[in-house]
């Protein structure tokens, strides 16, 4: 693993452009360290970037080494999902072609500037996007497409509204290395924004642990084993469980809220656990319109 220094701001020690990269497999690299995990994929002087990051400051240096990587071949990014931290750094790459599901690009292109700004309402959030141009996909798809970097075949696949409403990921059948996005949070409580279903959540899950990976990259935290979208998806089913026998009791959603973030500290017990009630909120609302 070679950690990279901050090539933006020139700060000694870690900021937020700081990033190590780190092989999966000759020609696959995950980069941790910033706001979001994002991927590096290169073979024959072909590259493609998986997640931009949080803004352009954050992707200048992961442009930078995608660069040095790169030959004669294309230079393209793809977006997992619509999400600021995950897209605000598109402009790094804005001369190439960036491709997601439809659904990215209609939001970004649609919503795109509200969301900015009511981020930057936020005054801690404002310092990391200052620099931030909306960047929408140029090459959308609609179920799934299939790339090739070098010789290594890449299917992005789509898998409904889940954390978000156009969740999709990067499948690399031959190393079989799977870039899940925010399908997959590793051991803490999962972002539960408007705009996601838990119950489409728990079906993804599913349908990407029969993708058989040996390789998973979660959107946030430490490459992982197959195993954690199996405890993500108990956890959502125990959220599920929880919130629907209250429901049944007759609890009012507020009642539901606390009483439900207490139990499942207890069940099944995660970090950022001040999630839970955004959570749980949600999931109430989704049972309560059955």
């Amino acid at each position: 693993m070679g950690r990279m220094r901050c090539a933006v701001c020139g700060k000694k020690g870690k900021c937020m452009s700081d990033f190590s990269l780190q092989e999966i497999v000759p020609g696959v690299n995950v980069a941790l360290g910033g706001v979001c995990n994002r991927g590096l994929i290169n073979q024959g002087g072909s590259v493609l970037v998986v997640d931009s990051g949080i803004a352009g400051a954050e992707a200048a240096p992961l442009r930078a080494a995608a660069q040095e990587r790169r030959k004669e071949g294309a230079l393209t990014l793809f977006n997992t999902h619509p999400h600021g931290d995950h897209v605000y750094g598109n402009q790094a790459f804005a001369d190439g072609p960036i491709i997601a599901h439809e659904g990215v690009r209609h939001d970004l292109v649609n919503h795109g500037e509200q969301t900015l700004a009511n981020w930057r309402r936020n005054a801690r959030m404002a310092a990391f996007i200052s620099d931030v141009i909306l960047t929408p996909p140029t090459i959308t798809f609609r179920e799934q497409a299939i790339l090739f970097v070098g010789d290594i075949e890449v299917h992005l696949l789509y898998f409904g509204i889940a954390h978000s409403p156009s969740d999709s990921v990067a499948w690399l059948p031959q190393s079989r290395t799977l870039f899940a996005g925010d399908l997959l949070f590793n051991a803490f409580v999962p972002a539960m924004p408007p705009g996601g279903n838990s119950a489409n959540w728990v079906q993804a899950l599913e349908q990407l642990e029969q993708l058989g990976a040996a390789h998973v990259i979660p959107g946030h935290g430490p490459v992982q084993t197959p195993a954690a979208l199996l405890e993500l998806r108990r956890w959502f089913l125990t959220l599920r469980e929880q919130v629907g026998e209250a429901i049944a009791s007759g609890w009012n959603r507020e009642t539901t809220v606390t009483a439900v973030a207490q139990r499942m500290q207890q069940l099944a017990p995660r970090s950022n656990e001040e999630r839970l009630p955004s959570g749980i909120g949600q999931v109430y609302d989704e049972l309560s319109r059955r």
